[in-house]
């Protein structure tokens, strides 16, 4: 099946890839990976589409479309709180969105960011002084170099900023473990969790005195930024086309 990669990442860029395949189970993903190795071909696994810049040209390689699903609930505590396993191709936000109506904290500053939940022990993404490392308890991957389904602990991912053993160790030009599910740990709680660092403090400050929650704060404020960055890729995209267009604020007085 052949498809273009522009239509399927943020950026709106990517040329046509022949050997595209959608996966919406774990065994999916692992067979379509192998399949892969074993024939000698690239792999390249695509979530949500962000943080990722595709050329232009055509791609060799086997892309592995990550549609898995679901969000399950595995135990609740007092004590340990909550062990919510999620699967890699369950978009992220959705499981922010799901962990604060449940009254899981832990990632409510990590609301608005795109892609899928699997990316996101790979790049320890972080916001406001949260690390999704500090929440996550293990994570299944495929590990392609040993051929085999592997579960790694946190400690064993070596997070660091913006970064994990996750996205450090490479087999055949790519990644050696391939994402499947992600367990996270979370504290029981209506309240974000403490705040340690000062970006945070002010965040909560700002979402008491505009009576909003942390997670609908950080949204407003990722939808100005996003909003910022679709001015850009619209521009690009006229210009590519030869249309006539103007930047925000040109042509009413303000300049940028």
């Amino acid at each position: 099946m052949s498809v273009r990669l522009a239509d399927l990442t943020t950026l709106r860029v990517g040329g046509n890839a022949a050997d595209y395949l959608v996966a919406e189970t774990s065994d999916a993903v692992i067979d379509a990976v192998s399949a892969a190795d074993a024939a000698g071909r690239d792999v390249l696994v695509l979530g949500g589409g962000s943080n990722l810049l595709v050329g232009d040209s055509d791609l060799a390689a086997t892309v592995v479309h990550l549609r898995t699903r679901g969000i399950e609930l595995e135990t609740r505590d007092a004590c340990s709180g909550a062990m919510v396993r999620v699967a890699a191709g369950e978009p992220w936000d959705d499981v922010v969105a799901r962990a604060v109506r449940a009254g899981w904290a832990g990632i409510e500053a990590l609301s608005g960011i795109p892609g899928s939940t699997g990316a996101t022990p790979i790049q320890n993404v972080g916001a406001y002084g949260q690390e999704v490392s500090q929440s996550i308890a293990s994570v299944r991957t495929w590990d392609r170099q040993q051929n085999r389904v592997r579960t790694l602990a946190a400690v064993d991912c070596e997070f660091g900023y913006r970064s994990s053993r996750l996205k450090q160790e490479r087999f055949r030009g790519g990644p050696r473990y391939i994402v499947l599910e992600v367990t996270f740990q979370l504290r029981l709680g209506d309240l974000s969790t403490p705040i340690g660092y000062a970006e945070a403090a002010k965040l909560a400050k700002e979402a008491v005195a505009k009576n909003v929650t942390v997670r609908q704060l950080v949204i407003e404020k990722g939808l100005l930024k996003g909003k910022e960055l679709d001015d850009v890729l619209n521009l690009r995209a006229m210009t590519e086309l030869g249309v006539p267009g103007e930047r925000s604020g040109e042509g009413k007085g303000k300049g940028k």
